[in-house]
């Protein structure tokens, strides 16, 4: 006979580094992977996550994470270069 497997709350990890998002996922009882089946991230941050956060979900069942470069990674990103303007109207 089958028995279900217990239902846990899925953890709500966008926002977090992917290391950090990845150990809570699978404390929670889950398998965090990359998308597309992927291998879980290692690094970024983490700006998206199916299933979503609070949502139930049965223990073992995957958790895709979606990454994008952040605080984490070693990538250098340049900022914007600020738009000079000609036209200054003194007052």
């Amino acid at each position: 006979m089958h028995r279900p497997r217990p239902v846990t709350e899925v953890p709500d990890v966008v926002g977090l580094g992917a290391q950090d998002a990845c150990s809570i996922v699978r404390r929670a009882g889950l398998v965090p992977v990359g998308p597309d089946d992927g291998a879980e991230p290692t690094t970024g941050v983490v700006t998206a996550q199916r299933p979503v956060g609070t949502a139930g979900a049965e223990e073992g069942t995957q958790v895709v994470l979606w990454t994008h470069p952040g605080r984490e990674t070693d990538t250098v990103l340049v900022p914007p270069t600020p738009v000079e303007s000609g036209e200054l109207d003194p007052v």
